[in-house]
């Protein structure tokens, strides 16, 4: 019951979405938001402080005026996005 809330959780805060996008390679702040052009930047702010909080991604800020803020996968960001893709594949029909 815990995992299907977690999963619910991520689905429903853009989580899956942003660690999806992430999955090749770092992306700035900027990119991200650009992407989920339609989605208040705020939630999606929220959804990166989540999955960082989590230990799912991490941040690396290059300090110029203004910084820029890029966001990367960890190592179980990495397994958490591997796990939903064996999922995907999955045929339970």
């Amino acid at each position: 019951m815990k995992i299907k809330q977690n999963i619910n959780h991520l689905i429903q805060n853009y989580g899956i979405q942003l660690l999806n996008y992430m999955s090749d390679c770092e992306r700035e702040e900027k990119a991200l938001l650009s992407v989920f052009d339609k989605v208040d930047d705020q939630i999606i702010k929220a959804s990166l402080e989540l999955l960082k909080q989590n230990n799912l991604i991490n941040i690396r800020t290059e300090e110029i005026m203004p910084p820029n803020i890029y966001y990367h996968l960890t190592k179980d960001g990495e397994l958490i996005l591997q796990m939903i893709y064996k999922f995907e594949s999955l045929n339970f029909e």
